[in-house]
């Protein structure tokens, strides 16, 4: 390199710390000419196998690396996802001529580096002793045996690994993330669980390995003190003969390649397009103070799309790591919610994708969500500055120039090259082509591949806390949850005793509170409860009188907040807002609220009943009984297996808003003219209420005005 072009870089990598200095922000830094960038050169041949040989020379150390790669198209695991990690995982643990240990013991004896993968290795050593690692980088991709002991250890700890995700909610985020990002049914979206584990088998792994470790795919790459002479005798002497396995191949109905012990070769589809309306995803974490949130899509973005560098400058801009980014400004700088929020677009061969997101606390985690979407559509909407896109490039421009100060940079730009099918001189125009991003081909880049109306939005966090204040950022108007693994949540469930039915526990649950001629000896009811509500101190009275009365108060001192009245045949409701008769929906509610113990009359109300598990609530084994109204609507109901009592109702409720998921717990049950009332009652539907009863009443008499609908 002559010395202006030396002069040239060394400038570059002084710019970002010159970032992080007293910069004058309000002053876009004066353009200079795009150096031009002088790529150690690479030089590569085929061996006739079909095996590629990329060479590059640098004698600065005297070390040499060297890569083998397989070009392996992403793959669908199936029911036994896990696999293909294992693989890379166990591709060192034995040789036909050497066990892991006496491979761990050469490599450390020669001083030496080895690393397998799913894809391929990457070994180092120093100069002097690269013969003997080159035997052994040879032995272990042409005759590695995935020893059956070996197998079991990595299998188990990696089912350890699994087991411990629910304890990272960055880990459940990670990994529901890519679910929701491109699906279940693309490779890149299937989840590693206990169960797909379980049914991976050595023979499986060890057939991925022969099919796919074959030199027609493979690409050999040698780096550092290395002439092309030496790497080309390197090459023929290790792999010019090496014809791979020969494994047996039949095909399926579709086509596909099926290989025994591994099944068929499902290679991934039409890569996934962000096209559904804006949704919320949740996965509860009990008890968690923050929420992992974050907004995901694919996106149609591969390496050598012509906009892909205009894209890599545009995440940049929006979160792409630097303490200038518009995320990190907002929400960490101007609303302080977080410490760190970014965001990724990744260009892929197969399928790209965009991620944002960040940690923050309970009490903000939805304006922190209105925040990362406003921001991802702000900048599709208005163009980004000029001190924005010149800090940009600037940065761009010295992690570039930095990256060259590793050979092994050269090699990887190379390979890059020939698997992403990149323009020869992709690399060596890279700071020219990133001079010529303009404001506005930020712009157009934002608006083709950012989508915000088509985001997943997850959030992982405590449901009870948070899960309710999203609803109105779905288009659905709804949360959707999920568990740990990227499947839609089904609450974990033992079957019931044998001869058990809904009925047998309404029944059991009346015998519970005192019997039913107790309860039917209730012809009037008062109930009143406290509560405090965003600092006040809130009163809901209800009454009821038998047959099928009701009236509800709700009161902060002497001003009413809410009354319902219904009269056995029509129902009032009026507050704040005004007045409104019910109907629909609303009334069949209140009808419901109008027994004083429902659950004795579900066939009057036409309400189908069903026993669906026996579940875990609060540490306790409850039954779940499941009830339709017979306007449609779903709710469940459960039951203490111990004692009878109902200590939970969850229903979902719809509001202008959207739906929210209501929680109800019961407890603190007391007698009151033999039957018992639970004194406490717990209930969440975006904010967390306790209401506790001061006093009730049973036949004391009350006033029929109380039920006059007027």
């Amino acid at each position: 390199m002559d010395t202006p072009q030396a002069l040239s870089l060394a400038t570059l990598l002084l710019i970002p710390a010159l970032m992080t200095a007293q910069v004058d922000r309000t002053k876009a830094p004066a353009a200079g000419p795009a150096p031009e960038v002088r790529l150690g050169e690479h030089k590569s041949f085929t061996l006739a196998n079909g095996m590629r040989v990329i060479v590059v020379e640098n004698h600065k150390l005297p070390m040499v690396s060297a890569q083998v790669r397989f070009d392996i198209p992403p793959v669908l695991q199936g029911d036994k996802v896990g696999y293909q990690d294992l693989v890379g995982e166990l591709l060192t643990s034995g040789t036909n001529r050497r066990t892991k240990q006496q491979i761990d013991e050469l490599v450390d004896g020669l001083g030496a580096q080895l690393n397998g993968g799913n894809d391929g290795l990457f070994a180092s050593a120093l100069k002097k002793n690269f013969p003997q690692l080159m035997d052994l980088v040879f032995e272990v991709v042409t005759s590695a045996t995935y020893p059956p002991a070996e197998f079991e250890k990595a299998k188990t700890a990696m089912l350890t690994g699994v087991q411990a995700r629910a304890d990272d909610p960055d880990q459940i985020a990670d990994v529901v993330g890519r679910a929701l990002t491109y699906g279940k049914g693309f490779p890149y979206g299937e989840v590693v669980t206990e169960a797909t584990l379980n049914k991976v088998t050595r023979a499986q792994v060890y057939a991925y390995y022969q099919y796919f470790f074959q030199p027609k795919i493979g690409y050999l790459v040698l780096v550092g003190d290395i002439t092309e002479a030496e790497a080309r005798a390197t090459a023929e002497k290790y792999f010019a003969k090496w014809t791979g396995a020969h494994v047996p191949v039949t095909k399926d109905a579709a086509d596909n390649d099926v290989v025994k012990d591994l099944g068929p070769i499902i290679k991934a589809s039409a890569a996934p397009q962000a096209t559904r309306p804006r949704q919320v995803a949740f996965v509860d974490r009990p008890g968690s103070a923050q929420s992992v949130i974050k907004a995901v899509f694919p996106v149609d973005l591969k390496p050598n799309d012509p906009m892909a560098l205009q894209a890599q400058v545009l995440n940049t801009i929006l979160g792409g790591g630097v303490f200038n980014a518009r995320l990190m400004q907002n929400l960490r700088e101007d609303k302080g919610y977080t410490y760190g929020a970014y965001s990724s677009l990744d260009a892929d061969r197969w399928c790209g994708s965009f991620s944002a997101g960040c940690s923050v606390r309970n009490a903000v985690t939805d304006s922190a969500v209105t925040e990362l979407l406003f921001e991802i559509g702000h900048i599709q909407e208005m163009p980004v500055t000029a001190d924005e896109l010149a800090l940009a490039k600037s940065y761009m421009a010295g992690s570039f120039a930095r990256s060259l100060e590793d050979p092994r940079t050269i090699a990887r730009f190379a390979l890059n090259t020939y698997l992403n099918d990149l323009p020869k001189d992709h690399y060596a125009t890279y700071l020219k082509r990133l001079d010529t991003v303009s404001v506005a081909s930020v712009q157009t880049a934002a608006q083709r591949f950012l989508h915000p109306d088509n985001a997943m939005v997850l959030v992982v966090g405590d449901k009870e806390q948070v899960a309710n204040k999203l609803a109105p950022l779905s288009f659905t108007k709804s949360v959707v949850y999920y568990d740990m693994n990227g499947d839609l949540y089904r609450e974990a469930f033992e079957m019931p005793p044998a001869g058990m039915t809904a009925q047998t526990v309404l029944d059991a649950y009346i015998t519970a509170i005192g019997g039913k001629a107790a309860v039917e000896k209730v012809k009037d009811l008062r109930k009143e409860y406290t509560a405090s509500m965003q600092g006040m101190t809130v009163t809901m009275t209800e009454y009821n009188a038998a047959p099928n009365k009701y009236a509800m108060e709700m009161r902060s001192g002497a001003m009413t907040l809410q009354k319902v009245v219904f009269d056995g045949t029509r129902g009032m409701a009026s507050g704040m807002g005004g007045k409104k008769e019910l109907v629909d929906t609303e009334l069949q509610d209140v009808k419901e609220d109008a027994y004083a113990f429902p659950e004795l009359h579900y066939a009057d109300l036409d309400f189908a009943a069903l026993l669906n598990g026996v579940v875990e609530v609060n540490g306790k084994k409850a039954y779940r009984v499941q009830v339709r109204s017979s306007g449609g609507g779903l709710f469940n109901e459960y039951y203490d297996q111990a004692t009878g009592l109902k200590i939970r109702r969850v229903e979902a409720q719809a509001s202008e808003e959207g739906t929210f998921q209501v929680i109800t717990d019961f407890s603190d049950y007391k007698p009151v003219n033999g039957v018992l009332f639970p004194y406490t009652i717990r209930q969440n539907a975006g904010m967390d209420l306790t209401f506790s009863a001061t006093a009730i009443e049973v036949n004391k008499g009350l006033p029929a005005s109380t039920f006059t609908v007027e």
